[in-house]
């Protein structure tokens, strides 16, 4: 189903309905694609894992980082000048 903003205010019950049938409701803004509605169970399994983020475990061959959750709150931690 594809929707506008408009739609949100008019047709709100035809829309949690396609939700309910578990459609994927396109909402576009002003022409252009603003968002995609889909039924919580499909939501769950389209969820990424943290293993496909590219930033998992970029840190994991530096040999200096035993201990991340130390290092931030060393390197959030005030300066002391002395």
């Amino acid at each position: 189903m594809n929707a506008t903003m408009l739609d949100f205010r008019t047709k709100m019950p035809e829309i949690q309905q396609a939700v309910a049938r578990r459609e994927r409701v396109n909402v576009s803004a002003h022409g252009r694609p603003w968002a995609v509605i889909v039924s919580w169970q499909d939501a769950k399994n389209e969820m990424p894992s943290a293993h496909d983020c590219a930033a998992a475990g970029m840190w994991s061959d530096r040999d200096d980082l035993d201990d991340p959750s130390e290092w931030v709150r060393e390197h959030r931690s005030r300066r002391r000048f002395s």
